[in-house]
């Protein structure tokens, strides 16, 4: 007996048309992908998905045009399950590009569930029931059959739920229109395909799934579409007209083979689309291509100026320490030669000649202030500050830089209360405050923040505190005053460079803006956090300093 049956070869237009162009494309597709993503994670799912799709066309183009009735049996056993394998593999596709990480081992596992019933079916030949060998056609497995549709619609679910939520909670662009063509796409192609699958199963017409198919280039198209132009897999533009070309060539193919009037017309309708959505692609490649070649211009450019900037910036901070510290030597000599004519060193001093001497001092101070803050600015900026780390009490410290302020403290007539306590504990107030800090680096930032707020109340007082926590292990330094206090305006940039307010101008027109910059620096240095908070212009501020408490 013959194992041959008639019926089939009067479709092998519309099969040329329907599988063999989409095959070549999927293979030309999964070639370019693989090859130029560098074998990435999401171009071998990419291409797993278009494989085992690739052997479903593969298999139903032998059910088609075979007429060895043994051939198509074997083939078509095998279609229900790589049409399910195909889908779920779509979804894990399109899972992996939204959300840029591969499933978990659990989710894994679900899905090879899914996968265990019609392998299962499939490996013991129940996967069709009978054939008949007149029509060329088998007799599916209800089950399978009915399974198939099933994970179909479960895939198309789950596919339009995560494009859903995943573009609506994205805000990159790029990112949404990858979510919105591929996803688009998938549920355009897959939905055709399970409409018109469900209608053959139900009719017995399985020319219907035929017809199906005539929409996958156009899907295909969408999938060049992102992997080029919205960069689902990071290649370059050097390949899309290649890409483009191929697919219009194997649709307009067609035009030599088609008979049939019905095949003529939607071949046409299919070329006209593809010739169209190819030109459009391939222009705005083009425009893409030339973009991206200004803007690496622009970055090659920016590049080479930021590194010049960085020279510049590097001798101008140089350049500002080498000429800081050679004027500390002159301004050192200045302020001991003034200090020893106001003491009566060099004979008797008439009051116009000590106010006027008092004058040079008072602005040698000031100058010796202003170099000292840039010079530290210029070691901050080289990475040349040095710090001698050691065990100290940073009450001693406060109350030394106190001591040495009182001065001026009195000199303006302001009231300063010192207080301390320790948190969470019933030690005496007399208790060390230990920290680990360079004293020297350490009393200049307590110094800064104690004289700022001397030089910007005018009248009033101050209050330093310090109070060590026990349970935290951290000990907090503040200075409170009732001075000209802070604006809302100015809090977040107080502590950058050259940043003063209008109300500390006023009173004070020598500051640099430099101060706080450089006591946060060594705050930071040290582990420890400086921050100021205030209620507004004229309700005064207050300064703190947290750092680690040593045993």
């Amino acid at each position: 007996m013959e194992n041959f049956c008639t019926g089939a070869l009067e479709y092998g237009s519309i099969i040329y048309y329907s599988h063999l162009i989409p095959l070549a494309i999927i293979c030309i597709l999964t070639f370019f992908v693989l090859f130029k993503s560098r074998f990435s994670f999401l171009s071998k799912v990419f291409s797993l998905f278009n494989a085992i799709f690739a052997l479903w066309l593969i298999g139903d183009v032998v059910a088609w045009i075979s007429t060895d009735y043994s051939l198509i049996s074997f083939f078509w056993s095998f279609l229900d399950y790589l049409n399910i394998l195909s889908y779920l593999l779509a979804a894990y596709f399109f899972f992996v590009l939204v959300r840029g990480k591969d499933l978990s081992i659990w989710v894994k596992l679900f899905l090879i569930s899914l996968l265990l019933p019609p392998w299962l079916i499939t490996i013991t030949n129940r996967s069709i029931t009978a054939f008949n060998v007149q029509d060329c056609e088998a007799l599916n497995n209800e089950f399978l059959t009915n399974y198939k549709l099933g994970i179909e619609f479960f895939v198309i679910m789950f596919i339009v739920a995560v494009s859903i939520y995943e573009y609506l909670k994205n805000k990159d662009k790029v990112k949404r229109k990858q979510i919105g063509a591929v996803g688009a796409a998938l549920v355009l192609f897959f939905l055709t395909f399970s409409i018109t699958e469900f209608i053959s199963s139900n009719t017995g017409i399985y020319e219907i799934n035929l017809y199906s198919l005539f929409v996958l280039p156009l899907f295909l198209f969408v999938i060049i579409f992102s992997i080029t132009n919205l960069r689902i897999f990071n290649i370059r533009i050097v390949g899309t007209q290649l890409l483009v070309y191929t697919m219009i060539i194997l649709v307009g193919s067609q035009f030599f083979f088609l008979e049939n009037t019905t095949n003529q017309i939607l071949t046409i309708m299919t070329f006209v689309l593809s010739l169209s959505f190819g030109i459009v692609l391939i222009n705005d490649g083009k425009r893409d291509q030339s973009q991206r070649i200004r803007i690496e211009a622009l970055a090659s450019d920016l590049t080479v100026a930021n590194t010049r900037l960085l020279e510049l910036d590097k001798q101008k901070s140089e350049f500002v320490s080498f000429a800081t510290h050679q004027l500390r030597a002159p301004l050192t000599a200045m302020k001991g030669y003034t200090s020893l004519i106001l003491e009566g060193e060099f004979g008797t001093v008439t009051p116009e000649l000590r106010q006027a001497v008092s004058r040079i001092s008072d602005s040698s101070n000031t100058l010796t202030n202003i170099v000292n803050d840039y010079l530290n600015i210029s070691r901050i900026e080289l990475g040349t500050m040095k710090y001698t780390f050691e065990i100290l009490d940073l009450k001693k410290i406060v109350l030394d830089v106190i001591g040495e302020l009182k001065p001026n403290i009195d000199k303006k007539g302001l009231n300063l209360v010192f207080t301390n306590e320790i948190l969470n504990t019933k030690h005496s107030v007399e208790e060390r405050y230990m920290i680990s800090a360079d004293k020297d680096k350490l009393k200049q930032v307590i110094a800064n923040l104690i004289d700022n707020s001397v030089k910007y109340t005018p009248k009033g007082s101050l209050t330093v505190t310090l109070e060590k926590n026990t349970k935290t292990r951290k000990i907090l330094f503040s200075i409170r005053d009732t001075g000209v206090g802070i604006t809302r305006e100015v809090m977040p940039k107080l502590f950058s460079k050259f940043v003063r307010a209008e109300n500390a101008n006023r009173q004070n027109i020598y500051g640099t803006g430099l101060g706080l910059y450089v006591a946060r620096e060594i705050a930071t240095s040290h582990k420890g956090k400086l921050w100021a908070e205030s209620d507004g212009e004229g309700l005064g501020s207050t300064f703190f300093l947290e750092l680690d408490m040593e045993v």
